[in-house]
C-alpha cells in the first residue's frame, strides 16, 4: 500500500502531465492544426517528433546556461575524497594561511556537515556578468543539490589547488549552514597563500565576467 506521501506525489505528477498535454493541444489548434496531429504523437512516426522537441528544449536549456557560466573541467575528472564532515572552514588554517573571513563565526556560517562520499565536481568559469543566485540557479533550479559541505571545500583546496584563479580573483563554492546558504570566495593573498571569505548568496552584488570560477558537485 501506498503511503500518503507517494500518492500525493503521483496525483501531483499527474496534475503536471495532464497540464503540459492541455497547453499542447490548446498550442496546436492555435497555430491551425487539429487533434489528429495530436494522436499521431503517440505513432512510432510521432516519437521522432516528440524526441526533436525535446533536443530543442535541452539545447535551449544549454544556451540558457552558457549566457553565465563555460565549462572549464569537461573530460578532467577532478574529485574530493570522502570526509566525514566535521571540519570547517573556520578553522582551517592549515590550507588558508593567507586569512580567514571572521564572519564564518560572525554569521553562523560554522555549522559541520554530514559525511560525505567521494564525490566528482566541475569547474566554471564566467561568461556574463551575474549574481550569485543566476550563476548558480543557472546550473539547478534546487541549489541545495550543488551545495558542498565545508569539509569538502577545504579539501578541495587541498587536492586541486592548480584550479583556482589568481591575479586576486576569486573561486566560488556554495554551502549551507544553520538553514542559510553562503558562498565561500578562495583566492590567493599578495604572498601567495590562499584565503578564504564568506558571502550571503542572496547578496546582490554583480560580478565581472570572465573574472571568476565556480566550483560545484557534478550533477547526473
Amino acid at each position: 500500500m501506498r503511503s500518503k506521501k507517494e500518492v500525493e506525489a503521483i496525483v501531483s505528477g499527474m496534475g503536471v502531465f495532464v497540464a503540459i498535454i492541455s497547453s499542447l493541444v490548446e498550442l496546436v489548434k492555435k497555430l491551425g492544426g487539429s487533434i489528429e496531429m495530436i494522436y499521431r504523437l503517440a505513432t512510432p512516426e510521432g516519437s521522432k517528433t516528440l524526441e526533436a522537441i525535446a533536443r530543442i528544449v535541452v539545447s535551449g536549456a544549454a544556451k540558457a546556461q552558457s549566457q553565465f557560466l563555460k565549462l572549464i573541467s569537461g573530460g578532467v575528472s577532478l574529485t574530493v575524497d570522502a570526509v566525514d564532515g566535521t571540519e570547517i572552514l573556520a578553522d582551517a588554517k592549515d590550507v588558508f594561511p593567507g586569512g580567514i573571513d571572521s564572519n564564518f563565526i560572525n554569521w553562523g556560517a560554522d555549522e559541520p556537515g554530514r559525511s560525505t562520499a567521494e564525490t566528482p565536481v566541475d569547474v566554471y568559469e564566467m561568461t556574463k556578468d551575474s549574481t550569485y543566485s543566476k550563476m548558480f540557479g543557472s546550473l539547478s533550479d534546487d541549489v541545495q543539490k550543488i551545495c558542498f559541505t565545508q569539509a569538502q571545500i577545504k579539501n578541495f583546496a587541498k587536492r586541486n589547488y592548480e584550479w583556482f584563479r589568481t591575479d586576486s580573483y576569486g573561486t566560488f563554492f556554495l554551502f549551507e549552514s544553520n538553514g542559510y546558504f553562503f558562498v565561500a570566495l578562495v583566492s590567493f593573498d599578495s604572498l601567495g597563500g590562499l584565503r578564504v571569505d564568506v558571502s550571503r548568496f542572496e547578496r546582490s552584488l554583480v560580478w565581472d565576467a570572465g573574472s571568476h570560477r565556480l566550483v560545484v558537485p557534478r550533477l547526473a
